[in-house]
C-alpha cells in the first residue's frame, strides 16, 4: 500500500509529469506527444490561467499521476469544465485515477459549482471509461476519427457529469420542441 497526497500542481513536478506523459501506456491515449519536453510542460504549468485547475498525486516526493479541470472561458460556458487526466503506468487499476477525478469532482461541485463536467476518451481505452462510468460520467457522443494515436485514427467518446444536486438536473429535461 502507498501513502498518496493529492496537492497542486507546481512547476518542480515538470519532469515527473514529462516522464508519466511519455509513457507508451499513457501518451497513447492523451493529447500529448510522444516527444513532449520538459521545459513545455514547465511552460503549461507558469502559464495556467486562474480557470485551469491542475492536481498531482505524489507519493513519497515523486509525482505518479494527475488531473486536471479547466472552466469555461466564454461567459455563457462558465458553468462547464473540461477535465483531463494522466496516471503513471504502474499505477493504473489500482485507485489513483479515481482518488484524482474525485478531487476534481470535489473541486467541480463544492468550490466552483460547476453544473457540467465534459470529457473526452478514446475507443482504445475502456479501462478509463470504466473508470469515469464508475464516478458518474455517462457517454453523450462519438467524434470519429478525431484523434490521431500510433498511426491511426481513433474514435473519441464524449461524456460528461451533471452536478447531482445542481440546476441542470434539478429543472429536468426542457429542451425545446419545435412545431409543437
Amino acid at each position: 500500500m502507498y501513502r498518496l497526497n493529492i496537492r497542486p500542481v507546481q512547476v518542480s513536478d515538470a519532469m515527473d509529469l514529462q516522464r508519466i506523459c511519455s509513457q507508451d501506456e499513457v501518451v497513447a491515449y492523451t493529447m500529448f506527444s510522444p516527444s513532449i519536453r520538459v521545459d513545455t510542460i514547465e511552460n503549461r504549468i507558469r502559464n495556467m490561467g486562474q480557470n485551469h485547475h491542475e492536481f498531482v498525486a505524489d507519493i513519497e516526493g515523486r509525482v505518479y499521476g494527475f488531473v486536471g479541470l479547466m472552466v469555461g472561458q466564454n461567459a455563457r460556458r462558465s458553468h462547464v469544465g473540461d477535465l483531463y487526466l494522466a496516471v503513471d503506468r504502474d499505477y493504473h487499476r489500482r485507485g489513483m485515477g479515481k482518488a484524482l477525478i474525485t478531487k476534481a469532482l470535489e473541486l467541480a461541485d463544492e468550490w466552483l459549482m460547476l453544473e457540467r463536467v465534459e470529457l473526452g476518451v478514446l475507443a482504445t481505452n475502456p479501462g478509463a471509461k470504466e473508470l469515469y462510468e464508475k464516478v458518474g460520467f455517462q457517454m453523450e457522443g462519438v467524434k470519429q476519427g478525431s484523434i490521431k494515436s500510433r498511426g491511426q485514427y481513433v474514435d473519441e467518446i464524449l461524456m460528461a457529469r451533471l452536478h447531482p444536486d445542481g440546476l441542470i438536473v434539478n429543472q429536468g429535461n426542457q429542451s425545446a420542441v419545435i412545431g409543437g
